[in-house]
This record gives C-alpha cells, structure tokens and sequence, in this order.
C-alpha cells in the first residue's frame, strides 16, 4: 500500500469525523508518541525481553482502554449526560479521597496504600491500582464547571421571579435547596450566601483539605483547576479573591495540624517534603554536597546520611543531566540513547520531559510543546463556539488543566522551578493518569461534536440542540465559523 493510498484513507477517515479534527490528530500522536517514550525510558527492562515485550502489551492496553472511553464520550454525550457525569464522578472521587484519608482496608477488595511516603492509591480486587489525586482532578474541574453554572441560574431565578409560588416552580438553579429553606422555614438556609457554601465552598475545602494530606503539588493543581473554571464561568471576582484568601488560610492550617514533619511517614504528611524541595532548589547541588562532607569530617553525619543525601538527589541532577546531553544534535541522541535512564528510576513519570529532551533534542522538545500549545488553541476555539454556559466552561477548565500540568511539568523538568512531582499527561507512564485524561479529552472533543451537530441543525431549520442564551449573538459565531470551515471544526 502506498504512501499516498495511506493518506488518502486517513483524510477519508478525518472527514467523517464530526467535531475538532485537529484535536483528535493531536491526542493520537501523543499516545503513539507515549508508546515510544514510555517504553524507551523504562530502564528496568533493559536485557529483559520478556519483560519489553509484557511492557508493550501493557502499553497498548491502556491506550487502547483509554482510546475506548475517550470515543464512547466523544460520540455519545450529550450536555445533561456530561453534566451528570461530573457531578456524579465528583461524588465518586471524593468518596475515594475519603476511603483513603481514613486509611481503609479490606483485604482483597479494597485497599488504601502507603507508596512514597504517603497515601494515594487504592488497590482494588487485590490487582487494579487506582491513583485517587489523578480522578479528583479532572472530576473536580466538570463539578465547579456544573456548580458555576447552577449558580449563574440561581441568581437569574430571583431577578426574574417575585413571588414564592414562582420561585418554588422554578427548575433552573437550585431548586432543592430552595425547597428545602421554605418546608423547614429557615430563611438563612435560602441566603446566597449559604447556597455558595454547600454548593462550592464546602466541596473545594473538602477536597483541597483531603488532597493536600497527600500531595502538595496535587493540591495546588487541583485548586487552582477548580479556581480558574469559577473565574471562566462567571464567578464574582471579588468573592472569588476572598474566597481564595480563606482558602490559603484554611489549606494552611488543615496541613499544619496534619501532623506534617521534615521526614514523610504514616503519621506525617507533605510540608517537610515541600520544605526541602524549595530548599534544595533555591541552594546548589554543589554547595549542599560540600555541606555534606564537611558533616562528614565533623562526625556531624554518618555515610548512611551521605548515601541518603545523593540517593534523595539523585533524580533531580540525572534530569537535569538528561536535558543538557540533548543538546548534543538537534535531534538529541536518538531513541534509545538515554543514558540517564539507568540512573533516574523515575524518568518515565515525573521527568519525562528530561527524557524527551536527552533523546530527542530540541526538535522532540518543542514538537511536545507544540502539540499542547495547539490544544490550547483549539480548547479555546471550541469553547468560544460553544453556546452553552456548562460546557463551555468544563471544555475551557479541562484545558487548561491539562495545559497547565504539561507546562508545570516542563518547568521542573528545565529547573525552572521546584520539583513537584506531577507527571507530563498522556506522555508520561500512569495508568490512571492517562485514563482520566484520556475522558478529558474525550469529554472537549464529545463538546466539538456538539457544536458541529447545532451547526447542521441550524443549517437545516431545525430546533438547536443546544439552547443559546443569546441567539443573535450566538448566531454570527456560527455563522462565522461556518465561513470559516464549511465542514465544521477542522
């Protein structure tokens, strides 16, 4: 079959696609672009051909899993459907968050883990491995992009109504709440205030509370997703500015009381961990290895904290490493050419993007950077063209959640900022890591599909999927994007 057959096949395929085109060819290549680093960078399985071969297989089967969930949402959602699925993902998760903050156990069912220093997995059947902090991020984002909404309602409920009758039989909004003030007569329970506690205070506090137990990198994520999707949707500022000082305030001592200590254990948590990143950032390597051997001649430290010292450091300096030996051709040393990865175990997690840069130079550096600039470009695209409040503002926060990881990451990976931590989505090993992203994705893309079926039916003089709240604004929008693309996103 020849090149050009391939092509026109693939071109044939992209057509029949309805929604963002560009989107789907860039998920596509990240996840064939994670078959090669991923298995590239697992130096556990050098000599072991077995063990490739079972890695490979592996690989295959989460994408494959992941590419399955990703076009079951993308084909059949519709807008209630995803509202639905993040509030009751949102439920879900945070029922995770609580079974691992409470450290349950049932042996061969469903078990809370200890791994680095602190909880944040549950095994389940004794085989499935599930990253709670990787589900709460994307969960977290689709249920403040519902609650931001649902509160935008709220407040056009009591502009546009008068009387109690009206107020009570009105759908949009809260209406369960405001049933609820008036059956047990408690008027502070139908207050704005009260409303926005137990509807997006409390499950931000909540959640931010139990995540930050166990990561401080994933906390600050998962914040600042669920911060940024308010501030999209519509959020008043200044409650939003208030609301983000209590927080800190509140996240501060919550983690505080915690019993956080320098070393992680059972009982400790993540502020010593946090310390001695920023520490170990802000004060060279080669000043803290002298510091070090002076302890050494001064009897202050034994060689067991010596080893302790280099093995803590270990994978920072290799990533660090990794990135100035990709500077040796623009194409880096070519795959499987790593060296830094027999000596950082973690390269195809938290510094990927060290690897990436170490085998394949600037040009796989700026191809990665690259591909998430352009899901920037048409998450914004998709989102601007999108009539509906809710999702618009979950394809906007999904976005820029999983945007702003990749960019976190990269920051690390270039010693930018401190370590966190926090793994280079889809590219990165992770098999909860790249489900949940793979439904984010999945969820932009199900929106653009949307958006194109509104466009058809407007088209055709039917009644809009997708109910606009302004119609002849909405309507130049997709007038203009229909002059734009006649076959719709592309």
């Amino acid at each position: 079959m020849s090149l050009s057959s391939i092509g026109e096949k693939v071109r044939s395929w992209l057509s029949a696609v309805k929604g963002d085109k560009m989107l789907l060819v860039i998920v596509i290549l990240l996840y064939l672009f994670s078959i090669m680093t991923v298995l590239s960078s697992s130096s556990i399985l050098a000599g072991s051909e077995t063990g490739r071969v079972k890695m490979l297989a592996g690989q295959l089967g989460i994408i494959f899993v992941s590419g399955l969930f990703l076009w079951a949402i993308y084909k059949y959602c519709t807008l209630r459907g995803l509202m639905r699925f993040g509030v009751g993902g949102f439920i879900i998760s945070v029922g995770l968050l609580l079974f691992l903050t409470l450290r349950i156990r049932i042996p061969h069912v469903m078990e809370s883990q200890f791994i680095n220093g602190t909880w944040r997995t549950i095994l389940l059947g004794g085989h499935l491995q599930i990253h709670v902090f990787e589900v709460v991020k994307v969960f977290s984002v689709m249920y403040m992009a519902w609650a931001v909404t649902r509160w935008k309602e709220e407040v056009a409920v009591y502009e546009e109504n008068t009387t109690e009758e009206d107020l009570l039989a009105d759908k949009r909004g809260f209406p369960g709440l405001r049933r609820l003030a008036w059956r047990l007569r408690q008027a502070w329970m139908d207050t704005p205030f009260f409303k926005r506690t137990v509807v997006i205070y409390l499950p931000f506090l909540a959640v931010c509370g139990m995540v930050g137990r166990g990561s401080n990198s994933s906390v600050l994520i998962v914040a600042f997703g669920m911060l940024v999707t308010l501030a999209i949707g519509g959020f008043s500022l200044r409650k939003l500015i208030l609301f983000f000082l209590f927080c800190g305030l509140s996240l501060g001592m919550v983690l505080a009381l915690s019993g956080n200590r320098h070393k992680d254990g059972e009982n400790g948590g993540r502020l010593g961990t946090a310390s001695s990143r920023i520490h170990s950032f802000f004060s060279s390597y080669e000043e803290q290895l002298e510091q070090m051997r002076r302890k050494l001649e001064t009897k202050e430290a034994s060689m067991a904290d010596y080893y302790d010292f280099i093995d803590h450091n270990r994978q920072v300096q290799g990533a660090r490493f990794a990135v100035r030996e990709g500077r040796v051709t623009p194409l880096g040393k070519g795959p499987g050419g790593s060296t830094q990865k027999y000596t950082v175990m973690g390269l195809f997690g938290d510094f990927m993007f060290s690897f990436i840069c170490e085998e394949y130079g600037i040009i796989g550096a700026l191809f990665v950077i690259f591909l998430f600039g352009c899901l920037i470009a048409r998450g914004t695209r998709i989102a601007n063209y999108c009539s509906d409040t809710c999702a618009r503002t979950m394809v906007a926060g999904l976005v820029i959640l999983i945007s702003g990881q990749a960019m976190l990451h990269i920051l690390v990976n270039t010693g930018i900022i401190p370590m966190t931590g926090q793994t280079l989505p889809i590219l990165s090993d992770g098999k909860s890591a790249m489900l949940m992203f793979s439904i984010a994705f999945g969820i932009v893309l199900g929106v653009s599909r949307l958006v194109r079926e509104e466009i058809d039916r407007e088209e055709a003089g039917l009644e809009p999927v997708i109910t606009h709240e302004g119609d002849d604004e909405i309507q130049q929008s997709l007038d203009d994007l229909d002059a734009l693309d006649t076959h719709g996103l592309s």
